[in-house]
């Protein structure tokens, strides 16, 4: 492995040259397009490479601490630790079956994990989104940018 550039910077410098120098360079409309996607997708993979394993482990205590697990026991790699989480969403997804979440402190705080598990993967996916959503909220003012709800 090298030290620099990191995998990270590399993605960067990708992305970079492709949305400041490619895209601005190209008359076909569909390979700018194109260009465009791929520059979204090379900023989705360096912010995921950035903040996964985090987010992961915040999102771990959450369904821990909803499943009533003991929280000292989350999985160290990260293989593991996404493994998990799909087992205990899984799990949170059958006990919101049975009906032990419809109301009360555990509808809410399922609610909760799921309204914070969704900013952080939109903060991953579309951070503008998540930036437009919470300056609406401070302002009380409707964005022009579609709204699933008052996320922030």
């Amino acid at each position: 492995m090298q030290d620099r550039p990191t995998a990270q910077e590399l993605i960067a410098a990708v992305a970079q040259f492709l949305g400041d120098e490619l895209v601005p360079s190209l008359g076909d409309a569909r390979l700018r397009f194109r260009a465009l996607i791929a520059t979204n997708v090379l900023a989705i993979v360096g912010r995921e490479l950035e903040a996964a394993e985090p987010l992961a482990r915040e999102q771990w205590q959450r369904l821990a601490a909803l499943l009533e697990r003991p929280a000292g026991e989350r999985p160290a790699h990260p293989r593991v630790l996404a493994e998990d989480i799909l087992a205990m969403s899984r799990e949170l997804c059958q006990a919101i079956r049975a009906g032990r979440a419809d109301d009360g402190p555990a509808y809410e705080a399922v609610l909760e994990h799921a309204r914070q598990t969704l900013i952080e993967k939109l903060s991953i996916s579309n951070p503008r989104f998540v930036a437009a959503l919470a300056r609406e909220n401070e302002s009380h003012q409707p964005s022009k940018e579609p709204q699933l709800w008052n996320l922030p």
